[in-house]
């Protein structure tokens, strides 16, 4: 049994089961700091878009905009899933699609490997009585076969345009270039950080109002009101019952957004590096958490 102790990046997975609220209708600004709760949208559009990927005889990773956009690593052969890509969507334009396929086996991809993506478009994610407002493909692609080429690994890059009512600028704006830090110290600083927020998870200390001005971005790129950010950041307090945590080891830093947001993940799984696991039952749980460094103040903050 698999749970995700829910941050930014698994927000959106609680849009399926959520409460229907009401549709905001507002005039729009920019929006420079996402630590803004007065924020006004752009137009009164509420588009969602996500990435079916089907996959079988292989792994792979897929980067949105050179953000975290989905991994499997798991131990089936083949697997279906629909990626939300609204948190990984920071403005209007164009948008990137990275993927890298990978073997399930061995060190080359099996003649067998296959993979194919449909990009979605749904009308208006607050309409959930009309399944938010109905869908629309955008565009489908299928992983060219195989046959007996010896490939290590296969890359795909393309790009898509997406309209979204909002402007996210806070990256661009205030987040160091994390990759002119010395790779040794930015390691250790990233996990200090790392250890810092694992240790108030377990004694129960971590600032709940700060959690939640981290959930102001996600609020606006899912279209939700404040009883959501309220949700989430209670689910982000607590382990789950009988869940003990287990050491920060065996991990990988990765680097998102051109160098200006940072993660630990395992190794062996590519989940984050932060995580819980019941001694008797395997459930397990993570908390993901993303980084960037303050322009300004030098400081870490929660992307």
């Amino acid at each position: 049994m698999k749970i995700i102790i829910t941050s930014l990046y698994t927000l959106i997975l609680f849009t399926a089961c959520a409460q229907k609220q009401k549709n905001i209708k507002q005039n729009q600004s920019d929006m420079s700091n996402t630590q803004n709760s007065g924020y006004t949208y752009l137009n009164t559009n509420r588009p969602g878009y996500y990435l079916q990927i089907n996959n079988q005889n292989c792994y792979y990773e897929v980067k949105i905009n050179d953000f975290n956009g989905g991994k499997y690593y798991d131990l089936f052969p083949s697997y279906s899933t629909r990626v939300p890509l609204n948190l990984r969507i920071l403005k209007s334009g164009e948008q990137t699609i990275s993927l890298k396929v990978l073997p399930y086996k061995g060190e080359t991809l099996s003649p067998k490997a296959h993979l194919e993506m449909r990009l979605i478009r749904y009308n208006d994610m607050t309409d959930l009585e009309n399944e938010y407002g109905g869908n629309t493909t955008l565009w489908t692609w299928t992983m060219p076969d195989i046959d007996d080429q010896e490939l290590p690994m296969f890359e795909y890059k393309t790009v898509f345009e997406a309209e979204v009512p909002y402007n996210i600028t806070t990256l661009d704006t205030q987040a160091q270039d994390l990759s002119k830090i010395e790779k040794e110290d930015l390691l250790n600083e990233v996990v200090n950080e790392f250890t810092k927020t694992r240790a108030s998870i377990i004694n129960h200390t971590q600032d709940i109002e700060n959690v939640k001005k981290g959930m102001i971005r996600g609020k606006i790129q899912l279209y939700k009101n404040d009883d959501f950010i309220q949700e989430v950041a209670d689910g982000m307090l607590t382990i789950g019952d009988g869940k003990e945590p287990q050491p920060i080891e065996n991990y990988e830093m990765r680097l998102y957004y051109h160098n200006k947001v940072v993660t630990l993940l395992k190794k062996d799984d590519k989940e984050p590096a932060i995580w819980f696991k019941h001694p008797e039952t395997g459930a397990r749980s993570w908390q993901p958490v993303y980084l960037y460094k303050s322009i300004k103040t030098g400081k870490w903050e929660r992307w």
